[in-house]
């Protein structure tokens, strides 16, 4: 019998960064998909292009997705 999955996709936005780095909240988030069974398994980072005044890119965002078991 093979494992089956469902996936939570999480998206954190940057707009919610303090001067310290990510929301004060996340790890208390993070910690609750935790204790409904969820396991983080990939961080992305969503990109902007920006063309002033050096080019490059800006972080906007965060996607992270979790997984868990369904039905044992």
């Amino acid at each position: 019998m093979s494992d089956k999955w469902e996936y939570k996709v999480v998206h954190v936005s940057a707009e919610r960064w303090t001067g310290t780095g990510l929301p004060a909240d996340l790890n208390q988030r993070f910690d609750e998909f935790g204790a409904q069974g969820w396991e983080l398994v990939a961080c992305v980072p969503i990109t902007r292009a920006s063309f002033f005044p050096m080019g490059g890119s800006t972080t906007v965002g965060v996607l992270a997705t979790f997984k868990r078991r369904v039905g044992s």
